[in-house]
């Protein structure tokens, strides 16, 4: 078919722009053939209006109108408007212009067609000619009517023709402005052609030509931000990172940049094509409504969803042939209509994937293209359906695609993940109530009514917060609704009476309960179990009764104790401040271990000497459960190693395989990254302390995956030894103490190594001084324990343990020992060797020394670990308590007394043990097996696994694991089928073989919540978190949704729910006159609740369903329903004219909605995803408005900013959410981490602002900084608390780097330099860091010293600086310098501080002084070596003395710079010369010393070099004047000639000596010489 087409482009005659009609022809032809890209439409381009010329259609019935006139009077038929000449600009109530809205003019331009191509195949050439007959046939009564078009040339393009004047002008200057960043990363690219981006930014420009800006300022910033990247512009802020989804004021003109890339757009240009489309065709009369009652439509209560089938007038047979349809004839709506124009293109290409469509189609094809494609894919279908015989196939395909739309689909749930989950699940909703939905309404839904704040006000304060989550998973129940509580007592009976009511055996029964999640439940429910047990089982009457049913309370908070306390509850809290201190204690990893101290004092019940014969709590406790540090650290371990994009909660088996065999691996190893240590050590202190229960968990005992009870953990045998110990031993007063010894080393980080122990006495002996009895001697236990892997005693360390006067000199011997490869167990005395035992001493005291204690570090223990107990009990010993027949006065069913302290809670599961592979290794059949080992264990309560049968619908680890705690039916206790512990018949044969050993079973009551029912209910809900406030911006507010909430009656719900009411109300009237204290109302046994339904629960998991799921019309807001005779349908579905797209007139823009209803007072999406609003009158708005009491903004050519930032001419700054709403006069987040703020107007806080009255500061894209020390623009610091979020005052804080410490002060900003805060004084450095363990040299030039730990400044001590530099500072903290005395030493600083060790030092009195060097103390009386081999003598004032000095026995000389002479000839200041001995330096007397080389000198008695002629020995000598002695030479002495021998010196006698000139000399008998002249 050809077919003529009218363009209008826009042509410049002189200065004025006119549009001029260009007549083409286009072909019709099927996608593949149109030659852009293979099986691709590409549409025209969206400025482009297409108009067909009026022409005669063929019709069936004779007068029918032609497409122009079916157009006008479909429009008259869908509006029913006033005349253009009357509209009025009144403004629909609920939207309220906040300033006058600008009626946009447009023209209309045109881009040039690409020619099209010829088709590839034969096939695709057959398609082309049955996509053409069928668009041929849609397009019979289709397009806009031309009396439309004439207004819709002046209102298409938003853009004024004189705004394209400026183009030029303005490009340059703009252009001079932006640069290239090469930041931006590639994938944030437009995928637009770099000259499109260009003309946009011209046009842009040109448009901003206008009068002086509005400020200056802020234009110049913008633009200085604005940077070209490939042809497009960014905005790109001061970090490098691209602005996306941000509207900013230029120059009074609204530049966008999008949402996708941040590229800019044109803000000016429809982003929607123009031009409606004719609905009606003869596939939309055939495919009408047969009728409109359930049994010709598929629905929910009513409405029609995206599943919703429905029987059609006529089916085309065989794809064929139109024939009438019959009853089972139902198609699927989906196939005839969709919702909005994305939808039906996103089904069209979802259905040439499967091989049933016309081609792919992209956002932006012309309607009645879609149309045809569409009735071709009904063809295809009908002729599948034709062949396969039965819709099957079809109603699977249909469901897959539904799942495959973000408005069906978890995308518009507001889905949380990872570790930014507001819900375990994902999600939560929370139903409300609605007329539209009202069979699902309630009067109750009495949200977080924990035991903290059971009447909606908070009674306990000890935890801060109001409780645990209200939406924890599932389908919620409703709490607080007097049916479901009655209900909740009706289950709880049924399950305590499980045996006698399914097997009509009592011996089957379970003895008390494990209330699940107390901190997430309505609390009235712990009131109305503990009314069941006082009255069924009389628990209050006796201690006896009470523990025959002992129940515990899964109760976290630190308030959940009080509360028990206070209504007397009939279970038993949690001593969580215990569990947390045995944790931070002992089994965490070493760099965060606390001390031991906690153990003894951070409990429900003090044990210190000073407290622990107060006031007591009854209580349990444990260190691991099920779920607690079970399941928290397989998460990590996944998060960590496996899966980084889950919480670690939601997982694959086999994500759940790779993550045990880490945690086993680690288990076994001393260094531990994820499990925890010392639990052997957790257990010896909690099996014996007094005032509590201890729950032994499964899987510290065994592996916590694997088979049930098939693989031991490292930790067994310690654990069975202790338990067994326990019964024999344990009971008597309590002791307990931390004793300070021990080496400390730097790397333990305490001063001192604490040892903690812990005495029983015995019974008998409730303080150490007690004698007791015979009973006594025998019984008693020390636990002696460190957390310090390098613990070291002294020698002189002796721990000294007071085992009490009922046991002294008293052999002991351990239980447990650890030694370097673990723990050595002994289970009997005869085990032990005697080497082993020791005896207590006179006074009941064992001791032990560095040889019995040190710190190891292996698979079992880090630190120590000893249990000691007195060596002569008999094997049958048992030191338990039997419980009294006496009620407690105090009303209470549970105190603290020695027959509780010896019952022993076995938790006997874990979450993760194996699906068993074969009958026997079902848990609950092994359980009955080993009830004899439990019963020798000191079992006296086994709680066992929920027996529910699993939901396995795999949204949170309850459902993927199976463990019980997931249930569609509360009553299916292993009666439907199997479930993860067995059948039925083994879960009663194990509660019977408990019994028979007297071991009494703990049923787990889960009354928070229910998986999955298998019926479907039309509900209003909203998107919520946790606690159930709402979620800001998430779409799903006060929305009709489907959920699964519904049961049928034929399920054991049905069977047994409300069953019992009646008979307990009876025997118990009691429990039914107690008014609730959160709602105000008795429990009702009118309403029997068999079925489930909404109106029971508080809301539910998101479920995948989306936003949208129940189907509606958007333009009218009407939900599609044949609800209650209300018939809402699509307008061409019922036999009524309907025509749908975006058109024009001189009012503005209408939107027709894909059922043919004009939109008013409607939110409106197109193809690509943009959002529009039309108002009261059904015109398109632009600019900001008060809608439904949200303001909102839209840009100039209609699109609703969301998740957007606006920012105004003054730089201000806007936050739209994802519902549009722009954000006011509050705190807001979309992830619930990242916050921002916003003012009464909408101002986002950036930067430091005052909020109350508090200081907080928010980053340049307005999130708010918590935890962390910011510089604002004053260059001040400042830290914003980690919760609040203000400026903090006069406290400390830490850097990023966490050993950098800052102060702040009054004014909230780091202070600097020398400050004094409290009672110390500190420093801190130019940036605002603590110095510690550092010199500093102040302003005033003084020298100070901040401690290492403390950082206070050092006063009258000592303190090192670098390495070996000692200071040491004054009583005003000031480095002392020079000579000081210091205690009883004189030390000497030098002009630096620094103490002189070690070295010679001249003072400023010239006196020479020298320092040890070591205790850098003044030499006195000594000698004292300066450099190598000089040395000094320091008199008794400290001086270096000098000249020649007799000290001791030797007489020395020392120069004038204080240095002895050693090996040196001296001549002293009388003439003298001396010589000093070069290794003593003694001074020579009476003996030869050579000076230098050959001069040889004699010191005589004085130590005098002696001159002239000396008879020394038997030799005559000559000495010089010097004191050399002459050798070799004549010497003239006293006028007579004298010679000395060259070799000896000793002077010649009756000789001749021949002299230098060669003459001969001759000396007589008395050495005189003559000359005879001889030659």
């Amino acid at each position: 078919m050809m077919e003529k087409k009218i363009h209008y482009k826009m042509h410049k005659v002189k200065k004025n722009w006119v549009a001029i009609a260009l007549t083409t022809l286009a072909l019709i032809v099927a996608p593949k053939v149109l030659g852009l890209e293979s099986g691709v439409v590409h549409a025209d381009d969206v400025k482009q209006v297409v108009v067909q010329e009026p022409a005669t259609a063929q019709t069936s019935d004779p007068g029918q109108q032609t497409p122009a006139q079916a157009k006008i009077a479909s429009e008259q038929e869908a509006e029913k408007v006033t005349p253009a000449d009357k509209v009025t600009d009144d403004v629909a109530a609920s939207e309220k212009p906040a300033k006058p809205a600008e009626n946009t003019e447009a023209t209309v331009q045109t881009n040039a067609q690409e020619p099209a191509k010829p088709a590839d195949t034969k096939e695709a050439s057959t398609e082309k000619a049955a996509v053409a007959e069928e668009v041929k046939a849609a397009n019979a009564i289709t397009e806009t009517p031309k009396t439309e078009v004439a207004d819709q040339n002046k209102q298409a393009r938003p853009t004024t023709a004189q705004d394209q004047e400026g183009d030029k002008r303005e490009k340059t200057a703009v252009e001079d402005k932006i640069v290239a960043n090469p930041k931006v990363a590639k994938k944030d690219r437009l995928p637009e052609p770099a000259q499109k981006q260009g003309a946009i930014a011209e046009r842009m420009v040109a448009d901003q030509a206008q009068p002086a800006p509005v400020n200056a300022d802020h234009d110049d910033d913008v633009l200085s931000h604005i940077k070209t990247i490939d042809g497009k512009n960014y905005y790109v802020q001061d970090d490098g990172t691209v602005k996306k989804n941000f509207a900013v004021e230029l120059n009074g003109r609204i530049l966008y940049f999008d949402a996708e890339t941040g590229a800019l757009v044109d803000s000016n240009e429809y982003q929607f094509q123009q031009g409606t489309s004719s609905l009606n065709n003869e596939f939309s009369q055939k495919n009408a409504f047969y009728g409109t009652t359930d049994k010709d439509i598929e629905t929910v209560d009513g409405y029609l969803t995206a599943d919703s089938w429905y029987r059609p007038k006529f089916i085309l047979k065989d794809g064929k042939t139109w024939t009438a349809s019959t009853e089972t004839d139902l198609r699927p709506l989906l196939m005839a209509w969709w919702p909005d124009k994305r939808t039906q293109i996103n089904y069209l290409n979802y259905m040439n994937q499967q091989g049933l469509g016309a081609g792919a189609f992209e956002n932006k094809v012309e309607q009645a293209l879609l149309t045809g494609a569409s009735q071709q894919v009904q063809r295809k279908i009908e002729e599948k359906i034709g062949k396969e015989g039965d819709t099957k196939w079809l109603r699977t395909l249909m469901g897959a695609f539904v799942k495959t739309q973000p408005n069906w689909n978890i995308k518009t749930e507001s889905e949380t993940t990872g570790t930014k989950k507001d819900h375990l699940q994902g999600g939560a909703l929370l139903y409300t109530n609605n007329e539209k939905s009202s069979h699902a309404d309630s009067k109750f839904r009495l949200l977080n009514r924990t035991p903290t704040s059971q009447t909606g006000t908070p009674k306990y304060f000890i935890d801060k917060s109001n409780g645990g989550y209200e939406f924890l998973l599932a389908n919620d129940f409703d709490n607080s609704n007097p049916a479901v509580q009655a209900e909740q007592l009706n289950w709880l009976h049924f399950m305590m009476n499980f045996g006698s009511i399914v097997a009509n055996d009592p011996t089957a029964n379970f003895d008390g309960v494990r209330v699940d999640a107390v901190d997430n439940v309505n609390a009235d429910l712990l009131q109305i179990a503990s009314d069941y047990f006082k009255s069924r089982y009389k628990v209050g009457e006796s201690e006896e009764e009470a523990i025959k049913h002992l129940s515990i309370l899964e109760a976290w908070s630190d308030n959940d104790p009080d509360y028990n306390k206070d209504t007397k509850g009939a279970q038993l809290a949690i001593d969580n401040k215990l569990r947390l201190s045995l944790l931070y204690s002992f089994m965490r990893n070493l760099s965060i271990r606390s001390g031991v101290e906690p153990t003894i004092t951070n409990s429900l019940n003090d044990r210190s000497s000073e407290k622990k014969n107060g006031e007591r709590m009854a209580n349990y406790i444990f260190v691991r459960a099920h779920d607690s540090e079970v399941q928290t650290v397989i998460a990590d371990i996944i998060r960590e190693n496996i899966n980084p994009n889950t919480d670690g909660l939601t997982f694959t088996m086999d994500e759940l395989k790779q993550a045990f065999k880490i945690y086993n691996e680690d288990m076994r190893k001393a260094d531990k990254k994820y499990t925890q240590f010392n639990i052997p050590t957790a257990h010896a202190l909690m099996l014996s302390n007094k005032d509590s229960i201890t729950r032994v968990y499964y899987g510290d005992l065994y592996t916590d995956d694997g088979q049930y009870m098939e693989k031991k953990s490292p930790y067994h045998d310690a654990i069975d030894a202790l338990l067994r110990a326990r019964i024999k031993y344990v009971a008597g007063g309590q002791d307990m103490k931390v004793t300070y010894m021990g080496v400390p080393r730097e790397a333990d980080k305490w001063s001192y190594n604490g040892i903690l122990t812990s005495v029983r006495y015995g019974t008998g002996a409730n303080e150490a001084t007690d004698e007791g009895t015979a009973e006594t001697r025998t019984q008693g236990m020390a636990v002696i324990a460190s957390n310090n892997p390098n613990l070291k005693l002294n020698e002189w360390d002796k721990l000294q343990v007071n085992m009490g006067a009922a046991h002294k000199n008293q052999y002991y011997r351990p239980v447990l020992l650890t030694t370097k490869d673990g723990i050595s167990r002994y289970l009997t005395d005869e085990e032990v060797p005697q080497s082993l035992w020791k005896k207590t001493d006179a006074n009941g005291i064992l001791t032990f020394d560095m040889n019995d204690i040190a710190g190891y570090s292996n698979v079992q223990v880090s630190g120590y670990l000893a249990v000691w107990v007195p060596v002569g009990a008999k094997a049958d010993q048992d030191a338990r308590t039997t419980a009294s027949k006496k009620k407690n006065a105090s009303g209470q069913v549970y105190e603290s007394s020695a027959a509780l302290d010896s019952q022993l809670i076995y938790e006997g599961f874990s979450n993760f043990q194996d699906f068993a592979t074969r009958d026997d290794q079902y848990t609950n059949k092994v359980i009955a097996k080993n009830v004899n080992l439990f019963k020798e264990w000191g079992v006296t309560s086994f709680e066992l696994p929920p027996q529910y049968v699993s939901s396995q619908d795999g949204t949170f680890l309850d459902s993927i694991i199976q463990n019980g705690y997931a249930f569609e039916d509360r009553y299916d206790m292993a009666m439907s089928k199997n479930n993860k512990y067995g059948s039925l018949k083994d879960l009663l044969n194990a509660l019977r073989a408990l019994h028979s050993v007297n071991i009494q079973a703990i049923a787990d009551w889960v009354p928070d919540q229910i998986y999955n029912l298998p019926g479907k209910e039309v509900v209003t809900a909203t998107r919520v978190n946790n606690y159930g406030t709402y979620r800001e911006g998430a779409e799903i507010k006060e929305k009709l949704y489907v959920a699964n909430s519904k049961t049928n009656g034929t399920d054991f719900q049905g069977k047994y729910g409300g069953a019992f009411l009646d008979e307990l109300k009876a025997k118990y009237p009691e429990i039914f006159e107690r008014v609730q204290i959160s709602n105000g109302q008795k429990m009702t046994t009118d309403e029997k609740i068999t079925k489930w339904s909404a109106k029971y629960f508080n809301g539910t998991n998101i479920l995948g369903r989306g936003a949208y799921y129940v189907l509606k019309d958007w333009a009218s807001n009407d939900y599609l329903t044949n609800r209650n005779g209300e018939i809402v349908l699509p307008k061409q579905l019922v036999n009524k004219n309907a025509y749908t797209g975006f058109v024009s007139d001189a009012n503005g823009t209408k939107f027709y909605s894909t059922s043919g209803y004009q939109a008013k007072n409607s939110f409106i999406q197109d193809e690509n995803g943009n959002w529009y609003y039309f108002d009261k009158r059904g015109y398109l708005v632009t600019g900001a408005h008060e809608i439904d009491g949200k303001h909102v903004y839209f840009l100039k050519n209609g699109i609703q900013l969301r998740d957007s930032i606006r920012e105004d001419e003054n730089g201000n700054q806007y936050y739209y959410d994802q519902t549009g709403a722009q954000v006011l006069n509050r705190y807001y987040t979309t992830d619930g981490q990242n916050w921002r703020y916003f003012d009464a107007k909408g101002v986002m806080a950036r930067g430091l602002v005052k909020i109350g009255d508090g200081q907080q500061f928010f980053d340049e894209n307005g999130y708010q900084v918590k935890g962390k020390i910011v510089s604002a623009k004053d260059g001040k610091l400042r830290y914003f608390d980690k919760d609040s979020g203000n400026a903090v005052i006069n406290r400390f804080a830490q850097g990023d780097n966490p050993s950098d410490w800052y102060y702040f002060g009054a004014d909230g900003v780091a202070v600097t330099g020398l400050q004094k805060i409290g009672q110390q004084t500190l420093y801190f450095d130019q940036d605002g860091k603590q110095v510690k363990g550092k010199i500093v040299t102040l302003s005033d030039k003084s020298i100070r010293y901040f401690d290492a730990n403390s950082g206070e400044m050092a006063v009258g001590k000592f303190a090192e600086g670098a390495k070996n530099e000692w200071y040491y500072f004054d009583k005003t903290g000031k480095a002392v310098t020079g000579l000081q005395k210091i205690g009883k030493q004189t030390l000497y600083f030098d002009q630096d501080g620094k103490q002189v060790k070690g070295k010679v030092v001249t003072l400023a009195d010239k006196s020479i002084r020298y320092f040890d060097a070591d205790s850098g103390e003044m030499a006195v009386g000594k000698f004292a070596e300066g450099a190598k081999n000089e040395w000094y003598y320091f008199d008794q004032t400290g001086k270096a003395v000098t000249g020649l000095q007799k000290i001791d026995k030797q007489t020395l000389y020392f120069d004038q710079d204080g240095k002895q002479v050693k090996g040196k000839i001296v001549t002293l200041s009388d003439k003298s010369i001396r010589y000093f001995d070069a290794n003593s330096g003694e001074m020579a007397t009476n003996k030869f010393v050579e000076g230098s080389q050959n001069e040889w000198y004699y010191f005589d008695q004085d130590g005098k070099a002696v001159t002239g002629l000396q008879q020394v020995g038997q030799q005559t000598l000559y000495f010089t004047q010097d004191g050399k002695q002459v050798k070799g030479k004549v010497v003239d002495v006293n006028g007579v000639s004298r010679y000395f021998d060259a070799n000896s010196g000793d002077m010649a006698r009756s000789k001749w000596i021949q002299l230098e000139d060669g003459s001969w000399m001759y000396f007589d008998r008395d050495g005189r010489g003559q000359n005879f002249g001889r030659n």
